[in-house]
């Protein structure tokens, strides 16, 4: 689910940006309705879906980078942002310019405004309508929750990605990897490619991919070639990325495969910013992959967490405070933030400090004079990175 909003103006009219991001209403029928309405712009290219709970956003960017490699003109599609809307529509490896998008969302609302799209169903719909506006060969779409009811999951993949499968958003999804499993394997298609990585749940993947006739690839050996952005996992979303090239009949040199693995890159995402390093991690699963990097690297220093009430924030605190002595905890701008109480019951662990802001906690980090660790969710990250780079902090 996404993890980060834009502020809402107080006047003016209403960008699918600034609708609610916390109002998920599940199913496919609106964003068909509306696809229907424009007249499928979503045919005019061929469609990869990425789906699974952690690696997704690494994986399209490395697919996007192998695909346009080869000349071939790719959109896509990721989900949450950063700091900007616009992070989420990429053509040709580059960020949609904000008057290009509002060009076209002011071409949509007129005839979509009644059909009460989400904010995750207007960016499906308005990514389809960019990508055919900018006639890409590719469209690669990043599923925000689950699959199976997710507003991608209307679209018609050739090739279906899904990178691993972990315990998160279980309100939605289910309580257990097979029921989450389940959900994010209905992104396959019949007689389609669907490629894995994932080692739990992969069952339940292959009974599905089995009972529909897709055909399954599993994928367990990680790429030897260094990638652009950092971490243990990298080397397995990008094994997945390459199969799904090659799924496509794109088989890049192994000089192209090099350089276009070498220059991906996804902002947060084991970011080092100074003495300040960035990392999205927002459930176990990823904090595991994060303290793996970290160990790995001898990092030392001090760490801010800031959670959504909605994540695992003990387990995730507890994970930290193995690689950490002192970290400071602050709530994240985001309705979705912990409170008071969650923050209290971490603090009782020792070696948590509350604060009052992601800010001011980043304050109390840098004066330790050690390096810092920033994490938990895209909002307090995506703060702190703003900060630092766009404020000069």
């Amino acid at each position: 689910m996404d993890d980060r909003a834009l502020s809402r103006p107080d006047d003016g009219p209403r960008h699918p940006a600034q609708l609610n991001e916390t109002r998920w209403v599940l199913g496919l029928s609106r964003v068909l309705s509306a696809l229907e309405r424009l007249g499928h712009p979503e045919k005019g290219f061929t469609t990869i879906l990425v789906g699974g709970t952690n690696g997704k956003g690494s994986t399209c960017v490395y697919l996007e980078r192998i695909l346009t490699g080869q000349g071939l003109l790719v959109g896509a599609t990721l989900s949450p942002h950063l700091s900007r809307y616009t992070e989420r529509f990429r053509i040709a490896g580059r960020e949609v310019d904000a008057s290009e998008l509002d060009s076209v969302i002011a071409e949509l609302k007129p005839v979509l405004d009644d059909l009460d799209l989400t904010y995750f169903e207007w960016t499906v719909v308005i990514a389809a309508a960019l990508f055919a506006r900018r006639r890409v060969a590719y469209g690669i779409f990043e599923i925000g929750l689950g699959g199976r009811l997710d507003a991608a999951n209307v679209l018609e993949p050739a090739v279906s990605v899904i990178t691993n499968i972990a315990l998160d958003h279980m309100d939605y999804l289910g309580g257990t990897i097979e029921a989450i499993a389940r959900e994010k394997a209905a992104i396959a298609r019949p007689g389609k490619d669907l490629i894995t990585a994932a080692n739990d749940g992969l069952a339940v993947i292959r009974a599905y991919a089995d009972g529909i006739g897709a055909r399954l690839t599993t994928v367990t050996e990680g790429l030897a070639q260094r990638t652009g952005i950092p971490g243990p996992r990298q080397g397995l979303n990008a094994a997945l990325a390459l199969a799904a090239a090659g799924a496509l009949g794109c088989a890049p040199s192994e000089d192209l495969l090099r350089y276009a693995l070498n220059t991906a890159f996804l902002p947060g995402r084991i970011e080092r910013l100074g003495r300040i390093t960035l990392d999205v991690a927002h459930n176990p699963a990823a904090m595991e992959v994060l303290i793996e990097h970290l160990q790995r690297e001898g990092f030392e220093g001090t760490a801010v967490l800031g959670v959504l009430k909605d994540k695992d924030y003990l387990s995730m605190a507890r994970m930290l405070k193995t690689v950490f002595p002192e970290i400071f905890i602050a709530p994240v701008n985001s309705p979705r933030t912990w409170t008071d109480a969650e923050m209290d019951e971490v603090a009782s662990l020792g070696g948590f400090t509350r604060c009052p802001s992601i800010g001011a906690a980043l304050d109390k980090a840098l004066q330790s004079g050690l390096n810092v660790l920033v994490t938990g969710s895209f909002y307090g990250v995506g703060e702190v990175r703003d900060a630092v780079i766009c404020q000069g902090y």
